[in-house]
C-alpha cells in the first residue's frame, strides 16, 4: 500500500496510484483527501509534470511564500524566531505529506525550496556551477592542436572531392582511406602530443572537436564496383609532388565528376517528365496495348541484371550448402519509372539459351526480354528514353543497337533514345527495386520457382515489384545473326554514351559521347527498309536445359538439403544413361 508520508513514486505510477491513495486517506487528523475529487487530483498531477523544472519550482515557492508565516515563541514561553508554512489546495488547507504529493515533489526537494525561499525569495533557482569554468576544461590551444593534427592529416592522406556534395554543406569533402578509423588516429595524435610534450585529450572529446570544427574530412566507407576512372585520378591527386600536379590531377578528377553529374541530372531528368507526362495522360492503357498507339513521348525505362540467387534458399543457412553449386536463377528487371512499378523477369539455369545456365546474360537473351516486356507490359508509348549500364555483353553492343534500330524502323516506336551512365557511376531506381525483393528473399525460405515468384510479387505492400517466369512466356529469339543480315555495327560504340532512333531517320543513329557533346549521325543499314519487313521475327533458340552431369550434380549434392515436399520440383531424379550393349568377343 502506498502512504502519503513515504518518498514518492515516479510521476506515471504516481497517477495511477491516485485513487488508492484518495481511498486510504492521508491518515491525518485533517484528513485531507477526503476534500477533494479523485478526478481532480490525477488532473492536477497531469497538468504538474507536463512543467518544466524551472515552472514546477516556481509554483511551489508561490504557494510556499503566501502560506509562511513566523513564530517567535517557544511552547515553554521562551523567545526564538522560526518560520513556519500552511500548505493549501485549491484553497483547502493540508499536510505536508499531502501537499508534496499533491504537488509531484519529495521531502529533500521541499527542503531545499524552503531552504531558497528563506535565503532569495521567489526567484527560479540557479545551479551553483552555472557561469563556472570546470577544471578539466580544454583551453583554446589544445583544440586548436588537435584542429591542426586533423588538417595536416587530411593534406597528407586526404582524398579531396572536387564538388561539394548536394544538400550536405557548402564545403567540398576530403575523404580519409578507409584503412582509417577514429581510434587508428586518435592513437597517432596521442604519440605526437607525448613527443611533443604537449597535453593530448580523450577519444570523445577528440570525436567532438573533429565533427565541430572540421565537419568536411570523412572517413571514406568501404565500397564496392566503384569507378575505375575516379580510383585512378584520386591516386593521382594523392600521389602528386607539386603543387602544379596536383591541381592538373584535381581538375581532371573535377571534370569526370562533373561529366556524372550531368548523367545523372540527366536520369533524374527523363524520370520527372515521364511521371509527370503519365499524370497529365490521365488513365493509364492496361497493358498490352498495341505499340505505338498512346501519344506518350516521354515514356522512361530502365534495364539491368541482378546478382543470381540460388534454391534452395533458408532464412537458416546451412554450413555445408554455403560450398556447393544450388541451382541458380537470373533476374532482369525493367523498371517503369513513372508509374513505379517494376517488372522482374526470373530465368532458371534450365530456361536459358545456353545448357547449364550459360548465354544467360548474353545480347540475345536481353533483346528477347525487352521485346517480351514491350509486347506484353508496354504502354504502347510513340517515343520512350532508355537507361542501362556500360556492360558491352549485355547492353551496349551491336545486336541491341540493331534491334532498337528495327523497332522504329518497323513502326513500333516513333523515337527511341538509349542512353548509358558513366561506368560506375549507374546506380539507379532499378537497382533499389531488386533491393527491396532482396530483402523479402534473404527473409524467406525458397526452395522452388514458383516460391521465388512469390516472393517477388509480396515483397512490396504497394505491388511495385512484379514477378514475370520465363518458362512458357518468354521466346528466345537469336536476334544476333538475324540482324546481322539488315544492320552494320556502330563502330566506336564503346565511347558514345547517347544514341538516337528516329523514325524520320530510318537506319541512322545520331551518336554523342557526351550529353552536350557533337552529334554524329552514323547509317547502319544494310538493305531496304520493305527486305526488313518482309523477314518477320528471328528463328526461336529451344532453352538449353540441363545438362546430365548437372542433373545429377544438383540430385546427389543439393537433394538433401531440399525439403521432402519439394525435392522433386527443384532436384528431380536424373533419367538413367542408356546402357551399351555388350558384344560377344568371338
Amino acid at each position: 500500500a502506498l502512504y502519503v508520508g513515504e518518498e514518492l513514486p515516479e510521476e506515471a505510477t504516481a497517477v495511477a496510484a491516485t485513487v488508492e491513495v484518495v481511498e486510504q486517506r492521508c491518515g491525518c487528523s485533517k484528513k485531507c483527501f477526503e476534500k477533494f475529487d479523485p478526478d481532480d487530483v490525477q488532473q492536477t498531477l497531469l497538468n504538474f509534470a507536463e512543467m518544466s523544472k524551472n515552472e514546477k519550482d516556481l509554483l511551489v515557492l508561490g504557494l510556499l511564500s503566501s502560506g509562511r508565516y513566523t513564530v517567535d515563541t517557544t511552547k515553554k514561553g521562551g523567545k526564538r524566531e522560526r518560520q513556519c508554512y500552511r500548505y493549501s489546495y485549491q484553497g483547502e488547507e493540508v499536510c505536508v505529506g499531502a501537499f508534496r504529493y499533491l504537488y509531484g515533489i519529495g521531502t529533500k526537494q521541499m527542503d531545499n525550496l524552503m531552504k531558497h525561499l528563506s535565503t532569495n525569495g521567489v526567484v527560479p533557482r540557479v545551479h551553483g556551477n552555472t557561469g563556472r569554468k570546470p577544471k578539466h576544461a580544454l583551453t583554446f590551444p589544445v583544440v586548436k592542436n588537435v584542429v591542426a593534427f586533423l588538417q595536416q592529416f587530411a593534406e597528407r592522406y586526404g582524398i579531396p572531392h572536387p564538388t561539394c556534395v548536394h544538400g550536405r554543406g557548402d564545403v567540398p569533402p576530403i575523404y580519409l582511406p578507409a584503412s582509417n578509423t577514429i581510434l587508428s588516429m586518435h592513437k597517432e595524435y596521442v604519440s605526437s602530443c607525448t613527443a611533443t610534450q604537449q597535453r593530448s585529450v580523450g577519444i570523445e572529446s577528440f570525436r567532438t572537436i573533429w565533427k565541430d570544427t572540421l565537419p568536411h574530412i570523412k572517413i571514406m566507407t568501404p565500397r564496392t564496383d566503384v569507378c575505375e576512372r575516379c580510383e585512378e585520378l584520386r591516386r593521382s591527386v594523392v600521389e602528386a609532388v607539386s603543387d602544379e600536379e596536383k591541381l592538373q590531377a584535381a581538375h581532371g578528377l573535377q571534370q569526370h565528376m562533373e561529366s556524372a553529374q550531368q548523367e545523372r541530372d540527366f536520369y533524374r531528368e527523363c524520370t520527372m517528365s515521364g511521371k509527370q507526362e503519365l499524370q497529365e495522360f490521365g488513365d493509364h492503357p492496361t497493358p498490352p496495348v498495341q505499340p505505338c498507339s498512346q501519344n506518350l513521348r516521354k515514356m522512361h525505362y530502365t534495364f539491368d541484371f541482378a546478382q543470381s540467387v540460388f534454391l534452395p534458399h533458408s532464412a537458416r543457412q546451412e554450413g555445408p550448402l554455403y560450398f556447393k553449386t544450388a541451382r541458380k536463377c537470373h533476374l532482369f528487371g525493367v523498371n517503369m519509372e513513372p508509374l513505379g512499378r517494376q517488372v522482374n523477369y526470373v530465368i532458371d539455369e534450365a530456361d536459358c539459351i545456353g545448357q547449364d545456365g550459360k548465354q544467360a546474360h548474353g545480347p540475345n537473351t536481353v533483346a528477347s526480354l525487352i521485346h517480351h516486356f514491350f509486347q506484353e507490359h508496354g504502354f504502347g508509348e510513340k517515343e520512350c528514353f532508355l537507361h542501362a549500364d556500360n556492360c558491352g555483353g549485355q547492353n551496349k553492343n551491336k545486336t541491341i543497337v540493331a534491334y532498337l534500330a528495327l523497332r522504329v524502323l518497323l513502326g513500333l516506336h516513333d523515337k527511341i533514345t538509349l542512353s548509358f551512365m558513366l561506368t560506375g557511376h549507374t546506380r539507379c531506381t532499378v537497382d533499389g527495386f531488386f533491393g527491396i525483393l532482396k530483402t523479402k528473399f534473404q527473409r524467406s525460405d525458397c526452395y522452388t520457382v514458383e516460391q521465388l515468384l512469390a516472393v517477388i510479387n509480396g515483397s512490396s505492400h504497394t505491388g511495385c515489384n512484379a514477378a514475370q517466369h520465363v518458362r512458357g512466356n518468354v521466346l528466345w529469339y537469336q536476334w544476333d545473326t538475324f540482324l546481322q543480315q539488315f544492320f552494320r555495327p556502330l563502330k566506336g560504340i564503346r565511347e558514345y554514351h547517347h544514341l538516337v532512333f528516329d523514325s524520320s531517320k530510318p537506319g541512322i543513329v545520331t551518336a554523342k559521347k557526351t550529353l552536350h557533346g557533337p552529334e554524329q549521325e552514323v547509317s547502319i543499314l544494310l538493305v531496304d527498309k520493305d527486305a526488313i519487313a518482309a523477314a518477320g521475327l528471328p528463328p526461336v533458340l529451344p532453352p538449353g536445359g540441363l545438362s546430365l552431369a548437372r542433373q545429377q550434380y544438383l540430385y546427389k549434392a543439393i537433394r538433401p538439403h531440399v525439403p521432402t515436399a519439394h525435392k522433386d520440383a527443384l532436384c528431380p531424379q536424373p533419367p538413367q544413361p542408356a546402357t551399351q550393349p555388350e558384344v560377344d568377343p568371338e
